[in-house]
């Protein structure tokens, strides 16, 4: 039984015995080659399902839809390590429930989709850390070495130029299941923190706010590159705090549902470099 078969199979069984009110996976997309988010409420929907390596988008950021989970009752989405790393931090960070949501876990080796072992979170332990030990982003690397090695000039000039771009659509926001504040800094206008405007200085400040809000919480899930419609490689800051933050504090976002956060903790063994 291939694995699109097996959990079509199994979603109809949760919808049908009441299990899970809700089942958020892949469908058919505009092109053969793109899939996009389907959601499954009945048995028979369950045929929409698509599972296979064109399906990379993270799913955990419906989660965090406003009332999905207040009800009480499980929802179960289809999600890659990057997905379920998303609801670890998630759950660490008491946006959701961990026991609410039923993970079919898959990943994607060769262009195909493999089954994960396990439908909690819990479950996935060994597969975080295998994520882990893979290191960072290995497909970001080359270009990310690239900008280590350049003059902190030429950075700046690499970004200005990049962020010159932004057309403020907050595209790069939506998509993020980290971004799930109610009210982001960029809506607030009494007193108004960052400029709305699409133009050097406000750009500079949305993109930069941003990574520092994500540093210690992305996953590389790549939704905010695949989002952005001028084609900002995101992943590259994102990569670049994540870096900072495994290499000073052995810190790697998403672990575990308990793993408390990194900048809002302190251990008397923490480096003080900053420190003069």
């Amino acid at each position: 039984m291939g694995i699109q078969v097996q959990f079509r199979k199994e979603a109809a069984e949760l919808l049908s015995s009441g299990a899970v009110k809700l089942v958020i996976g892949y469908g058919e997309g505009s092109t053969p080659e793109r899939r996009r988010p389907v959601f499954v409420r009945t048995p028979a929907e369950t045929e929409r399902l698509v599972l296979d390596g064109a399906c990379v988008a993270n799913l955990s950021t419906y989660l965090i839809s406003e009332g999905l989970l207040s009800d009480g009752k499980n929802v179960a989405v289809f999600l890659k390590p990057d997905g379920i790393r998303s609801i670890n931090i998630l759950a660490a960070e008491a946006q959701l429930n961990p026991e609410q949501v039923v993970i079919f876990g898959f990943d994607i080796e060769n262009g195909e989709a493999r089954p994960l072992a396990g439908r909690k979170a819990s479950d996935f332990t060994q597969v975080v850390e295998a994520a882990k030990a893979a290191g960072l982003s290995p497909e970001l690397q080359k270009e990310a070495e690239r900008l280590d090695h350049i003059s902190a000039a030429e950075r700046f000039e690499y970004w200005k130029e990049q962020f010159s771009k932004c057309i403020k659509c907050y595209a790069c926001r939506q998509v993020c299941p980290m971004c799930y504040c109610r009210r982001c800094i960029v809506d607030v206008n009494q007193p108004q923190w960052i400029n709305t405007s699409s133009h050097t200085l406000g750009n500079f400040e949305w993109n930069i706010v941003r990574a520092f809000h994500l540093a210690g919480r992305c996953v590389a899930c790549g939704g905010c590159d695949r989002s952005c419609p001028v084609n900002i490689p995101l992943r590259l800051i994102n990569h670049r705090m994540a870096k900072e933050v495994l290499d000073a504090f052995d810190y790697y976002a998403g672990e575990s549902t308990d793993q408390k956060p990194v900048l809002a903790t302190f251990r008397q063994d923490d480096p003080e470099t900053f420190i003069l």
